[in-house]
């Protein structure tokens, strides 16, 4: 009588199956250990074209067969502990696994994540980047011509300088704006539209001067403010804005020798507040504006020298109560910091950068409480870091980070979209040395990838183009109208479905941030392969909600806050007048109707002043009226 051995296999030991056609009636032995990975492999980064591997080691009884697989299905040939890859494409990008299997059974690796980025070419023949100096850069829109320009801040005593956008993807100086002026040793610089014209002004610091702020034009020239308070006063090391009690007009934030906050009148003019306590706590570095609670008002983290940082929770009157917790305890040399919400929850996270320690990753659960990350490549690689900028590079829908780092490589964290991060080691941007201090990422040429400054202290300035790949992306562009023009503060949300999941995404248009730069206004969101953006929903500071559905990818998109229109009866004398709150310089169509349907022009009125008023009499037959203004 024969008798035979049966191998059980687990169904997802399909490397074990191989097994069948040598095991035959050999049964399995008690010396017969089932693999173990006993290290596992590493998520990668890499630039399009370049080369990387991943390697598993298993223990177990001998032989050992190994078979990889890219998102859960497997790779030709790939069957040995060591998976060389090179001349990556786009298409590789994913996730990676070994499956190790012996005749005792089989074990699957964790998940190890290969992004294939875009490659940065950098514009070595660029005006930007053909000078020495820069401590920061501030993207901005300058002449409203639907290209970013830039300017760029030098801290060596040099004048600054704003290059405008000829719309070939290059940049060129602007000696014709009349910026130069006073803006020498400058360490910050954020625009900002403080007078709601529609066209956007420039504050700046100066390191052992006084602040400047030039005021706007009309997209041609600049005139810089003198004897007004923001203009009286010296920070030398960060400006940025925020409107901070939602009246409509962006106020300032300056940290330096000493931290100063100024009050937007309304008028063009500013008031330093000396009785808030975001304007009483010793001298500062960096600072960021950013709501992280969502309450609708902007609260305020400030970064200080081996001292506790600073942060400021906005009460919503006007006044800030500074917080103590956990992580504001951490001390170290800190420089920039940068709010941004890394894991699409809605909530902002925070990073901050120091110059003598790992930098600092704190993760927002909710409801004013933080969690300091801990193992995270971008805390635990130690290097003299300065300024920070949130960006999605690669477009996958997750926002990625950089770095600046002042005496040595600069440092890019590639976001591996489950809350971790994978340090970039390959191209340009990561491997040249300098003394790095701040950076920025904008689009410059309007396709769609965020391309980035950096600011060189000792050695010349950096432009790096993005190079792109095929992931699909929509940019953002917020106009307020009852909020201050520039949209600072406003929330852009998305939801739309990547690699068959469903997600939200959110970025808080910022006034500046990181250490002496900013962001491009215009809020860029990555799409991966989704064909269709489910929800564009955008939260005014002024508290207005809009909504649009059903967008389609890879367009630039404007959005325009609604005008705020309110009625009121005047009792005794049978009228009533209608107010409009929209913004200076812009022009309406009141319509009236009686059904909803049929809308009948009224009057024009072009407001000089960001309220108009128009009166008018009941009807005489008392049917009622509806009305509506509508911007032409």
């Amino acid at each position: 009588m024969k008798t035979y051995s049966t191998l059980v296999l687990k169904p997802e030991s399909l490397v074990a199956a191989l097994y069948l056609s040598f095991l035959g009636s050999h049964a399995l032995w008690a010396q017969d250990i089932p693999p173990v990975i006993a290290t596992q492999p590493i998520s990668r980064a890499v630039g399009l074209g370049g080369s990387t591997s991943f390697s598993a080691i298993a223990l177990g009884t001998r032989p050992l067969i190994f078979q990889w697989r890219l998102n859960q299905s497997d790779l030709p040939l790939a069957t040995n502990s060591v998976l060389n890859l090179t001349n990556l494409q786009f298409a590789q990008s994913g996730e990676y696994q070994a499956v190790v299997a012996n005749a005792a059974g089989s074990v699957t690796s964790l998940v190890a994540h290969l992004s294939v980025g875009p490659m940065f070419v950098k514009q070595t023949s660029s005006a930007v980047s053909m000078i020495a100096g820069g401590s920061g850069g501030a993207w901005g829109d300058f002449n409203n011509d639907g290209l970013v320009d830039l300017y760029v801040a030098f801290a060596n005593g040099s004048a600054s300088i704003l290059y405008t956008n000829t719309g070939n993807g290059t940049l060129v100086p602007d000696s014709g704006a009349g910026l130069a002026a006073g803006t020498g040793s400058s360490w910050g610089c954020a625009w900002g539209d403080f007078d709601n014209d529609g066209y956007l002004d420039l504050l700046g610091s100066v390191s052992g001067g006084k602040n400047y702020a030039f005021h706007n034009n009309g997209g041609r020239t600049m005139t810089a403010l003198t004897g007004d308070p923001i203009v009286s006063t010296g920070t030398g090391n960060n400006v940025v804005w925020g409107d901070y009690d939602n009246d409509g007009f962006l106020d300032a934030y300056c940290a330096g020798s000493a931290n100063l906050l100024f009050h937007n009148n309304g008028n063009g003019t500013f008031t330093k507040v000396t009785n808030s306590v975001a304007g009483r706590d010793g001298s500062g570095q960096g600072c960021a504006w950013g709501d992280y609670d969502n309450d609708g008002f902007l609260d305020l983290f400030v970064t200080r020298v081996n001292q506790s940082n600073l942060l400021y929770h906005n009460n919503g009157d006007g006044t800030f109560t500074r917080i103590s917790t956990p992580f504001t305890s951490d001390t170290a040399i800190s420089q920039g910091c940068s709010w941004g919400d890394y894991d699409n929850d809605g909530l902002l996270d925070l990073v901050v950068c120091n110059n003598n320690a790992g930098n600092f990753l704190y993760h927002n659960d909710g409801q004013g409480h933080f969690t300091k990350v801990l193992g995270s490549p971008i805390t635990t690689v130690t290097a003299p870091s300065s300024g920070s900028a949130w960006a999605d590079y690669d477009n996958d829908g997750f926002l990625d980070l950089f770095i600046a780092v002042r005496g040595g490589v600069n440092l890019l964290f590639h976001n591996n979209g489950d809350g971790t991060f994978t340090r970039v080691t390959t191209g340009a941007v990561v491997n040249e040395t300098g003394s790095w201090i701040g950076a920025a990422w904008g689009d410059l040429n309007n396709d769609g990838f965020p391309d980035l400054f950096v600011g060189n202290l000792q050695g010349n300035n950096a432009l790096y183009l993005n190079g792109g790949n095929s992931n699909n992306w929509l940019c953002v562009t917020c106009a307020g109208r009852v909020s201050n023009r520039a949209a600072i503060g406003a929330k852009v949300r998305i939801k739309a479905t990547i690699r068959d999941r469903v997600m939200w995404q959110m970025r808080e248009i910022s006034g500046g941030g990181g250490l002496a730069s900013q962001n491009d206004l215009r809020a860029l969101f990555g799409l991966g392969d989704a064909t269709n953006v489910d929800i564009v929903r955008v939260e005014w500071p002024s508290g207005a909600v809009q909504e649009m559905r059903n967008i389609a990818p890879k367009q630039f998109l404007t959005i325009k806050e609604p005008s705020r229109l309110k009625a009121q009866y005047l009792p005794g004398s049978n009228a009533f007048y209608l107010s409009l709150q929209g913004g200076p310089g812009l022009n309406y169509s009141i319509e009236s109707s009686r059904d909803f349907m049929t809308w009948v022009p009224v009057t024009t009125m072009s407001n000089a002043t960001p309220i108009i008023i128009w009166s008018n009499q009941p009807s005489a037959n008392g049917q009622a009226k509806f009305f509506r203004a509508l911007e032409f």
